[in-house]
C-alpha cells in the first residue's frame, strides 16, 4: 500500500511540474512575441555583401 501512495504522489508531483513548465514556456513565448512586435523590422543592421577577393561577407558601404 505504501508503494501505491508513493507512486500516486510521484504522479501528482510530475503532473504539477509539467503544468508549471508549460505555463512558464507560454509566458516566455508571450514576452518574445511582444518584443518581436516592438522591434524595428529594418533595424537588423547593415546589409552584407560578399567580398570577391577574400570570400568573406562585409557590411555594405
Amino acid at each position: 500500500m505504501t508503494e501505491l501512495i508513493g507512486v500516486a504522489a510521484l504522479a501528482v508531483g510530475g503532473y504539477w511540474i509539467v503544468q508549471r513548465v508549460k505555463r512558464k514556456m507560454a509566458e516566455v513565448e508571450n514576452q518574445i512575441s511582444r518584443a518581436a512586435a516592438k522591434a524595428d523590422p529594418n533595424g537588423r543592421g547593415a546589409k552584407l555583401v560578399l567580398d570577391p577577393v577574400s570570400g568573406k561577407y562585409r557590411p555594405q558601404a
